[in-house]
């Protein structure tokens, strides 16, 4: 932004330099009669020649040129400045508003890029969140099958076990049964022996 203001400056300073030394000094004005008297002994006239001949002649009532014709032309000046201003004026209003705009439409589609980044984002967050669910969820069913088929093997442990332990019980009881005939028979035998 100040380097558009310099910009700007250096510009009217440039034509106020150029009005100065080149414009001004060398620009004129006049006023003519609005009937063409004679040509009078002192003033001035525009004369158009043709061959060397002068063809038609002008009188001029007034004739001023360089920096005294300011005073003079300052109501046009004027005239032509109001009448840029109003035409300037709107035209200026429409590009600022044009400016704000666009300004407004940039940075809506920045934040609508940014807001479709970040959808894009959560939306990939979400699949990879999806993903792993998945991937627990497969994990989980694994789990549960090998979970069932060590459970059918507990119990068929546990089957065995009771199997095994029912037979031992029965050993015991076929040892503790064969143990009780031992001591009769050794008792039977002591009482033989000492008769």
């Amino acid at each position: 932004m100040k380097f558009v203001r310099i910009i700007f400056a250096a510009g009217i300073i440039t034509g106020l330099v150029w009005l100065n030394w080149w414009v001004v000094p060398t620009l004129g004005i006049f006023t003519m009669t609005l009937d063409d008297p004679p040509l009078p002994e002192n003033g001035y006239a525009i004369v158009q020649f043709n061959d060397g001949k002068g063809t038609e002649a002008c009188v001029l009532t007034m004739l001023k040129s360089g920096w005294s014709i300011i005073g003079e032309i300052w109501p046009f000046a004027l005239a032509c400045l109001l009448s840029g201003l109003a035409i300037g004026y709107p035209l200026g209003e429409l590009a600022r508003r044009k400016l704000a705009i666009d300004n407004a439409s940039e940075e809506a589609i920045t934040l609508s890029k940014e807001v479709l980044q970040e959808a894009h984002q959560r939306e990939l967050y979400a699949e990879n969140t999806l993903n792993k669910a998945r991937d627990i969820h497969e994990k989980t069913k694994h789990l549960k099958a090998k979970l069932k088929l060590d459970e059918q093997e507990v119990y068929r442990m546990k089957v065995d076990a009771d199997i095994k332990l029912e037979a031992a019980q029965l050993f015991r009881q076929r040892a503790d049964s064969i143990q009780e005939e031992l001591d009769k028979a050794k008792a039977k035998i002591r009482r033989l022996s000492k008769k």
